[in-house]
Formats: structure tokens, sequence, C-alpha cells
């Protein structure tokens, strides 16, 4: 009865929906619409998301009657799938999506920059000339309360702690955070499940990482061949061994 009395919300096809009652599942469960190994539900009872097929009651088999073709009707109907599922809305992550995190995090903050510079012209004349030199840096703080907000809100729709934001300043992990941030799909901490636009965008970013660390290396080289023409590398290695010579007594 506890089952019965309960919301429940399931995962198929990479997308989330609920709340809908137990007899919902067992509909969806009967008719083929429900894999209980590859698709997921939760509710207030169950500790975490599990597989549809570990839930007690849902898919338990049952003995067939001849007065219940109920379940050879559904079964027939899943196999044609000719039939129709009442549509759920899709359940609504908290947080910042994709394209408000873009937003948020690089275009507005790049627009109030941008506005700000064109509006100071307009306000030093009204501006003490002690703090006349402090009001082109208004902006930035503002910035970047707004990208750290954006970011925060990010991590909290993808299930994250929005403390994450202290990974950026950790090199390669930032990275793995960057494609979190722009690709995955919201609740990917619960479901672990890219979307078609979140593929994509993973091909572009990974591609477009690994372009800039070829580009990178590729300097880096550059710049030691240079040094290595120069003579400089030779003149420091000179110079350390003499002073490993003076350092040295003779004997």
């Amino acid at each position: 009865m506890a089952q019965q009395q309960q919301q429940w919300f399931f995962s198929t096809g990479g997308e989330r929906y609920g709340p809908v009652g137990f007899d919902y599942l067992l509909e969806l469960a009967q008719v083929g619409r429900l894999d209980p190994r590859n698709d997921l539900v939760w509710s207030t009872s169950l500790n975490d998301w599990e597989p549809a097929g570990e839930v007690a009651g849902l898919f338990e088999r049952r003995a067939v009657r001849k007065e219940d073709a109920s379940l050879d009707g559904a079964n027939s109907l899943a196999q044609t799938g000719d039939f129709t599922v009442t549509p759920i809305p899709k359940a609504h992550f908290p947080g910042t999506g994709r394209v408000g995190y873009v937003m948020g995090a690089a275009v507005m903050p790049l627009l109030l920059i941008a506005g700000w510079q064109f509006a100071m012209p307009f306000m030093l004349p009204y501006v003490p000339e002690a703090y006349a030199g402090y009001l082109p840096l208004v902006v930035w703080p503002l910035a970047g309360l707004l990208a750290l907000a954006s970011q925060v809100k990010r991590f909290h729709n993808l299930g994250m702690t929005g403390w994450w934001f202290l990974g950026f300043a950790v090199p390669f992990l930032n990275l793995w955070l960057g494609y979190r941030c722009l690709a995955c799909p919201g609740g990917y901490g619960e479901r672990r499940k890219l979307d078609g636009i979140g593929k994509l965008l993973a091909v572009l970013y990974w591609a477009a990482v690994i372009g800039g660390l070829g580009l990178v290396g590729a300097a880096l080289v550059g710049s030691f061949g240079e040094l290595k023409d120069s003579g400089l590398i030779q003149d420091v290695t000179r110079q350390f061994e003499e002073l490993r010579k003076s350092a040295v007594p003779e004997r």
C-alpha cells in the first residue's frame, strides 16, 4: 500500500518524467515501455535512483489466467507499438541550463563591461576627481559576481555542489568541469547520460581542447628551440658548471 501512495519518477530514453503513481509504472512495465535494466525509477522511499527491475512488485511474474486477457492485449500492443501513453511533463531541474549558463557566465558579463565603458564618459563629470580613477574598476566585481552566480547555479543544475567552482583553479580538472558545464544536460549527476545536443557539444568541446593543447605544445617547443639557438641555455649551463667547480675544492 505504501508504494501506491507514493509519488514516483522514472527515467527512460535519456529523459526524466514524473511524478506519477505506481499503477502508471505498472502499466508501462506491462506494455514494454519500461526497461527493467536500463530505465531508472525513484521515490522518497529509495535512497537513490534504481533500475526499474529492482523495485519490488514492478516486474514480478504473475500467473496467467484465462479470464485475464489484459496482459496478452498489452503484449500485442507493445509488439505493434500501436498504443498511447499519457504524456507527462518533464521534470524540472533547479539551477541554470546550458544556454542560461553561457549567457550568465560569458555573454552578460561582457555586455555589462562593454556598457559600462560606453557609459563612463557620461558619468565622469558627476564623479569627484579623487574617485574618478576607480570608476573603470567598479564593473569588474559586478561582472565577476554575475559569472560566479551563473557557475554555481549551473553546478546545481547538473546535480553537483556549487563549491565545484573552486575546481576551475586546478589544471586539467578545469577541463573536465568545463565539459560538464557546456555539454551535459540538467540532472546529469543523476542520469549520467548525454542527449543529442550534449553529444555534439562534447565533440566540439574536446576537439577545441585538444587543438588548443596542441597549439600550446607547439608554441612551447618553438620557444625552446629559439632559446637553444640563441645560446642562452648554453650560457646558463656553463655558469652553473663554473659555480659547481668553484664550490667543490680541488683535491
